[in-house]
């Protein structure tokens, strides 16, 4: 695991967009713990599209809950954006656990998805994942953004596992209840964020 000072995160820069400045706050101070140096804000996703087309940063972390722009429309502004914006690591931190919001942001091209409330380590975990284990980009028809298939290994050795039968059931769930992280882990890249 990342120690809590080091500088892992230096060379990494990221937009940091929530309407509250206490989140914003929090976030913030988990980069700068890990060495970051390079950290804009924007108190809503029209702000966070126009920073980004000014300074491109590395990673986006954004709320869903705000406007006039949200959290979901920043999202599908960049994955439809012409130039290579539209491949800026996007992670969402949100309240939103409905397995049909999740599922919303997931077509929508979301690198990873974090539940509030969350800790530092559940977001460190997830930026792990985008800079240690970038999923690729796909473009087939209507959807561009990350493969959901988070196993490199599963692409390395072209074994597609789709339609073979050996998928564990699916985790039944009450629609009105959030999810929990490791059903949107699930839900989101197709398998589990793990500590190595």
């Amino acid at each position: 695991m990342v120690s809590a000072t080091s500088d892992y995160l230096k060379p990494i820069s990221f937009l940091v967009a929530d309407d509250r400045a206490y989140m914003r706050r929090v976030i913030k101070g988990i980069l700068e713990t890990l060495g970051c140096k390079r950290i804009d804000e924007a108190h809503h996703g029209g702000e966070a599209l126009s920073i980004m087309k000014s300074w491109p940063p590395d990673i986006v972390i954004t709320e869903w809950l705000f406007g006039p722009m949200s959290g979901l429309e920043l999202l599908k502004a960049v994955r439809t954006d012409k130039s290579n914006l539209k491949f800026t690591p996007i992670i969402m931190i949100t309240s939103e656990t409905r397995r049909e919001r999740v599922i919303m942001a997931r077509n929508a091209g979301v690198t990873e998805y974090v539940a509030k409330p969350f800790n530092a380590k559940s977001l460190i975990l997830r930026i792990r994942e985008v800079i240690e284990r970038p999923r690729p980009f796909v473009d087939v028809g209507p959807y561009f953004g990350p493969d959901r298939r988070r196993r490199a290994e599963v692409m390395n050795q072209g074994d597609d596992r789709r339609g073979k039968g050996d998928r564990p059931p699916a985790e039944k769930t009450n629609p009105r209840e959030g999810l929990t992280q490791e059903q949107i882990d699930k839900l989101v890249a197709g398998d589990n964020i793990r500590e190595r």
